[in-house]
C-alpha cells in the first residue's frame, strides 16, 4: 500500500454527470439498494483482448494498474471501500448505499484482496459508525459528507486504511517470516489499524510473502552477487566493484520512490535505515559479503 493522490477531475464523465447525481439522490432518499448498478460505477466496455472498465482506466492513472491494498500489478475489481449493500460486522447496517458512486469510495483492488475470503463486505471500525446519509436543508445530499477524508466518515476511524486518506508509512513495518516463507508485513500503530488492514485484506497470504522477496529482494541479490563473481574473475577491479555495489543500492533507493514499482511500501521501509536494510536484505545474501554490502549502504 502507498499513499495516493487521486484527483477529482479523473472521474469519468458518467460519474460526474447530473444523471448520476440524480440516481444517487434517489438511492439515498429511498434506500433503494436494488437500483445500484455497475453500469455506473464500473462502466464496462468491449476491448479486443478483454472486458474493460472506464472507471478502472481512470483509477489506473493514480494507482498505476496496481491493487490499492497489496500493490500487485493486477486486473482490478472496482472496490467499494465502504461496502455498498451490507456490513459484515453489523447486521443492523444496510450498507453505505449512498456512497455507491462516490469517487473517494471507489478503489482498484485485486480479486485476492477484495474477494476470495478477504475484504468483500468487511468494514470494522474503532469509532462511531455512520448509518445514514446526510442531507442539506433543500433535501439534496451533503456532498462534503460523502467524502472519505471528511467527517462524519472520518470519525468512524476504520481499521481498514484508505490509501488516499491514511499514510501507510505510519502504520506498517516488515520482517522476514520465521519459517523462511517470504517477508511478512506487520502493523506498528497504537490503534492496531495496520494489523486490522492486514487481517481484512489478508496481506500476509503466502503469494504476497513470496512476491515481496521475488520482486524486491532477488533482483538486488542477483546483481550484487554477480558483481562479486565478476570481481573474483578479474572483470572488475576493486574500484569498479565498489561502484557497482553502490549503484545497485542506489537503484533500491530510486525504486522506493518510483510510484510505478510494485511493493513500494516495502522498498521504502528497506532504505529508510541501515537497521531495516540489515534486517530485511542482508539475510538473503551470502554471509561472506554481508558486511561489505552493509558498509556500502552506510556510505551513501
Amino acid at each position: 500500500m502507498r499513499f495516493v493522490i487521486k484527483p477529482e477531475n479523473h472521474k469519468t464523465a458518467t460519474l460526474s454527470s447530473q444523471a448520476t447525481a440524480d440516481a444517487i439522490l434517489e438511492i439515498a432518499t429511498n434506500m433503494s439498494k436494488d437500483n445500484i448498478t455497475d453500469k455506473i460505477y464500473r462502466e464496462s466496455y468491449g476491448d479486443p483482448d478483454e472486458k474493460r472498465s472506464r472507471v478502472e482506466d481512470q483509477l489506473a492513472l493514480s494507482y498505476h494498474n496496481k491493487c490499492a491494498y497489496c500493490e500487485r500489478l493486477a486486473k482490478a475489481d472496482i472496490e467499494h471501500y465502504r461496502p455498498k449493500k451490507k456490513v459484515a460486522e453489523d447486521n443492523a447496517h444496510n450498507g453505505y448505499y449512498w456512497l455507491c458512486y462516490e469517487w473517494t469510495n471507489l478503489l482498484p483492488s485485486c480479486v485476492k484482496c477484495n474477494r476470495e475470503g478477504a475484504k468483500h463486505s468487511k468494514f470494522p471500525i474503532i469509532g462511531n459508525r455512520v448509518y445514514t446519509p446526510s442531507f442539506l436543508a433543500n433535501n439534496q445530499l451533503d456532498e462534503d459528507h460523502q467524502k472519505a477524508q471528511n467527517n462524519p466518515l472520518m470519525n468512524e476511524i476504520p481499521y481498514l486504511l484508505h490509501p488516499e486518506v491514511d499514510n501507510p508509512d505510519l502504520f506498517f513495518g516488515f520482517f522476514i517470516d520465521p519459517s523462511g516463507n517470504g517477508i511478512r508485513i506487520k502493523g506498528v500503530d497504537t490503534q492496531n489499524r495496520g494489523d486490522g488492514t492486514i487481517e481484512v485484506c489478508l496481506l500476509n497470504r503466502q503469494e504476497l510473502r513470496l512476491e515481496r522477496v521475488e520482486n524486491v529482494i532477488n533482483p538486488f541479490k542477483q546483481s550484487v552477487e554477480s558483481a562479486f563473481v565478476m570481481l573474483g574473475d578479474g572483470i572488475y577491479n576493486d574500484d569498479q566493484f565498489v561502484q557497482q555495489i553502490i549503484f545497485q543500492i542506489n537503484q533500491l533507493i530510486i525504486n522506493a520512490s518510483n510510484e510505478k514499482s510494485t511493493h513500494t511500501l516495502l522498498r521504502k521501509f528497506i532504505v529508510k535505515s541501515h537497521q531495516n536494510f540489515s534486517a530485511i536484505v542482508l539475510p538473503y545474501l551470502a554471509s561472506s559479503i554481508r558486511n561489505i554490502v552493509l558498509a556500502a549502504f552506510k556510505s551513501i
